[in-house]
């Protein structure tokens, strides 16, 4: 009887369980070369062993040479491996089961002619057909062998698995499955070439020759809260209302500032009176005024009197002024000659504004980018009042442009993530830039701390601190470990350097935000917030006091490895991760990057459709990864029915 590889795996597989070994235990067992992924591949029926590692297996489970000494034969064995390969091309299973020895004996000996023969190219490809024929697989077209295959490949095994390689990796980019590319791709020379115009290198020439893009009127930072506010007008509308909520809030204030606040001195009427406004007005405190966990600064309130009460600081007209700036940049958004680039972002706080036009600007403005005079849509330099409309531009910014990049912040939202979601169900790439704490000077990057191990990690908490190396517990896990390296590094830091840091990335780590969420003790927080004031507003370099320094360190210690779990995610677990494209059934990754330079390099690579890009395999998938932020951008399921309901069913419900 022949048995087949997939046959052979399952008698290894009943015989290691029935021993109760797992694969590891076995690897180790038998010892070199002999490892888990060998056994795997074997018990999966994916990759028979070399001659010897075969019968070291097969001997340690006490497995019946009549299962096994076949596939030691040299030429049984070529034709198990070119099978093997040859499955990996065609995108299915393929065996021999039902063909006799003679047939069998004759199949091997016309692999073994390929591959040993000095064959030219029209004789390689009339014997690699032939050998087909035994499998019952559809013979690949001329154009697509010289394409992928040729007489090179045939000169061992490891070459035709490397040309097959070639072929997976523009397959897996156009095709849902490898069967699927395998049958399309087989056609006249014309139909190929239009088959694989999408993976073609692009020409950045055609960018280069446009206008410059200089339709937008620049709102600086300190204007941008201004779009945050619903329209000036309205506010006029409702003045006599929000004078109201302001002075209320105003006078609580006052209370508070000389200890003689008492939220039930207000009776039940006046709160629920003053509640309503808040919520008519979107007012930014969380807790109203009847919940027992309103016990909000007087700096905090203050802030949201002069919010919900705009007139109160005579800004008014300013907050007019920029709204109709921002009115006119959307009209130029909307009629312009091209849209290169959707930014999807929420913007809940004055830091968003900040954080999402100091990335934006500093990408555009990139050297790599520059040159290219991409149209992009800033979504902090346009506004529009009505909740409909502003929904209606986005869907139509999102539709023309060809890129969307997607700014993780500290917290996303259902609309900016539908709007990425969108975008890879188009088939548009999708870059996630996720921030991180950078001090140059102090040798700091939250990134490349993570993508240490656990010993290079302590190795790097002795380098800086000693007895803090002594004070790790055995049972920290790696995040600890990070956390506690940032920790000591960050306390080690001149004041410079932390006001420098702080300078960078406040607006993305929202520290405004974070003094009032973490800090409870009320003159601390006040202290705070003025220090930080004097830092970013007033440009000076007071250096922090200890107990500020000390809250500062902990919040951007959480905030950093809250962005570093956020990174982890996204680049494996997120619902965004991957998404089908809706009109082939391809499954679309995410690109995430951790920097400007980063998002600028993949930008620039995505526009000229070069990306360094690897495939890998494991028992469940093969994966497209992009090479310098370690990113899954393609996927195939090694699943057999889900990747033959795929091929049978997705195409009847795209069209």
């Amino acid at each position: 009887m022949n048995y087949t590889l997939i046959e052979l795996g399952i008698e290894v597989k009943a015989s290691r369980e029935q021993k109760k070994l797992t694969q590891d235990e076995l690897a180790k067992l038998i010892g070199t070369p002999i490892n888990r992924s060998i056994i795997a591949h074997l018990e999966q029926g994916i990759r028979c062993p070399k001659e010897d590692s075969l019968e070291k297996i097969c001997k340690k489970l006490e497995i019946s040479e009549r299962f096994w000494k076949p596939f030691t034969n040299q030429k049984t064995h070529k034709r198990i491996e070119f099978e093997s390969v040859l499955s990996e091309l065609c995108g299915s299973s393929i065996n021999i089961v039902n063909h006799d020895k003679t047939i069998i004996n004759s199949l091997e000996s016309q692999i073994d002619r390929i591959f040993t023969k000095d064959l030219d190219t029209e004789q390689t490809y009339h014997n690699f057909c032939r050998v087909l024929v035994f499998y019952g697989i559809k013979t690949p077209t001329k154009d697509f062998f010289l394409k992928y295959l040729g007489p090179d490949s045939f000169k061992t095994i490891t070459s035709f698995s490397e040309s097959v390689k070639r072929f997976q990796m523009d397959a897996i980019r156009l095709f849902s499955s490898f069967k699927d590319a395998y049958h399309s791709l087989n056609s006249s020379s014309i139909e190929l070439e239009n088959l694989l115009l999408p993976l073609k290198i692009n020409d950045e020439e055609h960018y280069r020759k446009r206008t410059e893009w200089d339709s937008i009127t620049k709102i600086t930072d300190d204007k941008l809260p201004n779009l945050g506010y619903i329209a000036a007008s309205r506010v006029k509308q409702e003045q006599k209302e929000r004078k109201e909520i302001g002075d209320f809030l105003t006078e609580i204030v006052k209370k508070i500032r000389t200890n003689k606040f008492i939220i039930e001195d207000y009776n039940t009427k006046t709160k629920r009176k003053m509640d309503s406004l808040l919520r008519n007005f979107h007012s930014k405190l969380e807790h109203g005024l009847f919940s027992p966990l309103f016990s909000y600064d007087a700096d905090t309130l203050e802030k949201e009197a002069n919010f919900l009460n705009p007139e109160n600081i005579n800004n008014l007209a300013e907050i007019e002024e920029t709204q109709e700036t921002a009115y006119k940049n959307l009209t130029n958004y909307l009629s312009a000659d091209f849209m290169d680039v959707y930014v999807a972002t929420s913007m809940r706080s004055d830091a968003d504004f900040v954080s999402v036009n100091d990335f934006v600007n500093k990408l555009f403005q990139h050297e790599e980018i520059r040159p290219l005079r991409l149209r992009y849509f800033n979504p902090t330099q346009s506004w529009i009042g009505d909740r409909v409309a502003k929904g209606l531009v986005e869907a139509l910014m999102l539709k023309r442009a060809n890129f969307c990049i997607y700014m993780a912040q500290k917290e996303d939202t259902f609309g900016k993530d539908s709007e990425a979601s969108v975008s890879l169900g188009q088939g548009k790439p999708v870059i996630v830039y996720v921030p991180k704490l950078v001090i140059p000077n102090e040798n700091i990057d939250s990134e490349l701390f993570g993508l240490k191990q656990r010993n290079e990690l302590l190795g790097l908490i002795e380098e800086v601190d000693k007895a803090a190396k002594e004070d790790v517990d055995e049972s920290s896990d790696i995040e600890a470990l990070h956390s506690t390296l940032l920790q000591i590094k960050l306390e080690k830091c001149f004041d410079d350097n932390i006001i420098e840091a702080v300078v960078n990335h406040w607006a993305d780590f929202d520290l405004y935000g974070e003094i009032e969420n973490r800090i409870k003790d009320a003159s601390l927080k006040t202290e705070f917030r003025k220090w930080l004031d004097n830092i970013i507003r007033n440009n000076t370099k007071e250096a922090p006091t200890k107990p500020i320094k000390e809250e500062l360190i902990k919040i951007l210690v959480a905030t950093s490895m809250r962005f570093e779990r956020r990174a982890k995610v996204f680049r494996e677990v997120h619902p965004l991760a991957l998404q089908v494209i809706l009109s082939t059934g391809v499954l679309n990754g995410i690109l995430v990057t951790r920097s400007i330079e980063s998002s600028a390099k993949i930008l620039r690579h995505l526009i000229t459709n070069d990306l360094k890009l690897k495939l890998e395999s494991d028992s469940e998938n093969y994966k497209l990864i992009e090479e310098t932020t370690q990113s899954t951008i393609r996927v195939i399921s090694r699943h057999q029915l889900l990747s033959n309901s795929f091929s049978t069913f997705y195409s009847s419900f795209s069209n």
